[in-house]
């Protein structure tokens, strides 16, 4: 049965697997990470996913999301309008982060699908298939279209006793694009688009690891091979190659480590640890009542929702806006000081913990949208209205920070420390001596 090798992206270890297995999952033994999957859906399925999300794309973006009523006045507004209002209140970071993430980064990401997907269809791969692909890979963890339907839900719970609330379409096509945006995610087969946009002549021939039954537990660095983060293909590393090569499948620049990984972490991580007490401590929204302006921090918001007996709400948003970046900071803190005084405990845990990172850093972009979404809605005249406040922008340099920390740290530096070590205790073999 033909087999093929692969190097796990978190720990580097060599695996093998069956080529011929239509649909399998692959996780590393060694940290628990999933190196390969293969999905039994069609490259059919994932275009006609992509053209139904393009064409709700439009009217979930321009219709008005909802209206809010109150003393016989009301208002309305869509996702543009939130970023809008963000631009002419001088807001211009949390703009242009609101922009990409809920809407740039998704018409993007459908659109590179239907692309692929569709050239796949009828059977041409043109070369630059493969760099529209990558792309992909690099914008997905960007688009945060389901935590913005997240932060609707929020506003209605937190609006509900103030105002009469109706949905217009624009909401409906936004749950319609959030659900086909999820599905692509879930049918998308990346192991086969990649397999089917390989040229002749760039796959590597690896050894198999379970053929060299006499190095157990080999990494791809210690067999010269270099894994690509984007399509998951080893490339080989030669004695006089230099610096950073690519891969010869999609272009993309591979590393033996990430450079500066440790140095670029920390930096990222002191500045969200500088800039969350401000993120915090200042107000991040600005009601006006009659006139009256009054102030409202992070933790203003989450006290609101337990007073209101919202205890969920409340939680969320705790969990999102306070417990996260802190998590996130502390945890990156740990896995810099582990790789730095090579400390080998626990190792598969501490990966585990990196993975967990690396999933949750995005939804603390629920507050901003919560906001966001507020801002357009309230907007009363002299009655009432809300806007936002500078500690929005501190917040969201914290989030972006600390997604940007967990990208740049390269877990594989914390098995590097274990390997070290297995391969200090095996005595070295002693070299003959010529006799005299």
């Amino acid at each position: 049965m033909p087999t093929h090798t692969v190097a796990c992206p978190d720990c580097d270890l060599l695996l093998a697997f069956s080529a011929s297995l239509a649909r399998h999952t692959l996780r590393c033994p060694r940290c628990g990470c999933t190196v390969h999957r293969r999905a039994a859906t069609s490259v059919v399925t994932a275009l006609a996913f992509s053209i139904t999300g393009l064409l709700l794309y439009l009217p979930a973006m321009l219709f008005p999301l909802m209206t809010l009523e109150t003393l016989g006045m009301s208002d309305s507004g869509s996702v543009l309008d939130t970023l809008i209002c963000f631009y002419d209140n001088r807001y211009y970071f949390v703009a242009f982060i609101v922009l990409v993430s809920a809407v740039v980064f998704p018409l993007l990401l459908l659109s590179l699908v239907f692309t692929v997907t569709m050239f796949a269809r009828i059977g041409r791969y043109p070369a630059f298939l493969t760099r529209l692909l990558r792309w992909y890979v690099f914008l997905e963890e960007w688009a945060m279209i389901e935590i913005f339907l997240l932060g609707i839900m929020i506003t209605t719970m937190k609006m509900r006793h103030t105002a009469d609330i109706h949905f217009d379409p624009g909401f409906y096509c936004f749950v319609a694009l959030v659900l086909t945006t999820m599905a692509i995610a879930t049918v998308l087969d990346r192991e086969r688009l990649w397999a089917l946009l390989s040229r002749p002549g760039t796959a590597v021939p690896v050894p198999s690891p379970a053929a060299d039954a006499g190095s157990p537990g080999r990494t791809a660095l210690e067999a010269g091979l270099v894994l690509c983060h984007v399509c998951r293909q080893l490339e080989t590393r030669t004695s006089s190659a230099a610096g950073p090569i690519r891969c010869r499948r999609c272009g993309a620049t591979v590393h033996d480590r990430k450079p500066d990984s440790i140095a670029r972490t920390w930096a990222l991580i002191l500045t969200s640890s500088v800039l969350l007490i401000p993120a915090n401590v200042l107000p991040i929204m600005e009601v006006e009542f009659l006139g009256v302006p009054e102030n409202s921090t992070i933790l203003d918001g989450i006290r609101y929702f337990f007073k209101d007996g919202s205890y969920l709400i409340g939680l969320i948003i705790l969990t999102a806006s306070v417990l996260v970046p802190v998590f996130k900071i502390i945890g990156l803190t740990i896995l810099l000081l582990t790789a730095q005084t090579n400390n080998t405990g626990y190792l598969r845990s501490k990966t585990m913990l990196y993975r967990f990172i690396t999933f949750i850093g995005r939804w603390s972009m629920l507050d901003i949208f919560v906001i966001a979404l507020l801002v357009v809605l309230v907007d009363f005249g002299f009655l009432t209205s809300i806007h936002a406040a500078p500690a929005a922008t501190y917040f969201c340099i914290v989030v972006t920070s600390t997604m940007l920390a967990a990208i740049t740290f390269d877990a594989r530096l914390l098995w590097d420390n274990r390997q070290q070590e297995a391969n200090e205790a095996i005595p070295p073999i002693p070299v003959a001596k010529e006799a005299p």
